[in-house]
C-alpha cells in the first residue's frame, strides 16, 4: 500500500473523533426548566425561606454543616469525615456533586476548604455584588421564589400563597 494513503487511513478515525469532540455541541439530558444543581446547593442556606440567600445565611449554614460533619470536634475533617460528606453529597446531588478534597494534602479539610466551593459559587452567581442571591440570579424564571432542595413543590407553593413559612402542612 502506498505510504501516504496508509498514513491517511490510520489518521482518518482519529480525525473523525477529534472533529466530533470539537463540534461545540455537548449532549445534555432534557431537564425540567426549574432544575439547577448550583441553585440547589445554595438554596438550602435560605434560613428565612424568602427566596433570597444572603452571604450571612450561607456562611451560617456552612458553619452548621461543617460542625455536623466534624464528628470528633477537632475543627478539621479527617479522611473518614470527608468520605462521609462526599457520600452524602453524592446521594443528594448525584453526578453534579462537588466532592470535598484535601487539596493541601495536610490530612484534613479545614472550614475554609469545606466552604470554598459554595463561596466561589455564591460569588459567581452574585452578579450585582450585593451579597445576596435573588431568584433571578439563581436562574428562577418569572419572579417565582425558588423551591429548596427536597421541598415538596405543591406544599411550598401553598405556603407562599398563604404567607406561611412554617414547615407544617
Amino acid at each position: 500500500m502506498n505510504r501516504p494513503i496508509a498514513q491517511f487511513a490510520l489518521a482518518l478515525p482519529l480525525l473523525i473523533f477529534l472533529a466530533g469532540c470539537s463540534s461545540g455541541h455537548r449532549h445534555r439530558p432534557h431537564l425540567h426548566a426549574e432544575w439547577h444543581p448550583q441553585r440547589e446547593l445554595l438554596l438550602k442556606y435560605d434560613a428565612n425561606h424568602d427566596g433570597i440567600v444572603t452571604r450571612a445565611e450561607m456562611e451560617a449554614g456552612l458553619r452548621t454543616d461543617f460542625i455536623a460533619a466534624d464528628t470528633n470536634h477537632d475543627g478539621c475533617l479527617e479522611p473518614d469525615e470527608v468520605r462521609a460528606v462526599n457520600e452524602a453529597r453524592w446521594k443528594i446531588y448525584g453526578s453534579t456533586a462537588s466532592p470535598l478534597i484535601d487539596w493541601t494534602q495536610g490530612g484534613c479539610v479545614t472550614f475554609g476548604g469545606f466552604a470554598a466551593t459554595a463561596r466561589s459559587l455564591f460569588d459567581e452567581m452574585d452578579r450585582d455584588g450585593d451579597g445576596q442571591l435573588t431568584g433571578e440570579e439563581m436562574g428562577v424564571r418569572g419572579g417565582q421564589k425558588p423551591v429548596p432542595a427536597g421541598e415538596n413543590t405543591a406544599r411550598h407553593r401553598h405556603r407562599q400563597e398563604n404567607g406561611s413559612n412554617s414547615g407544617g402542612n
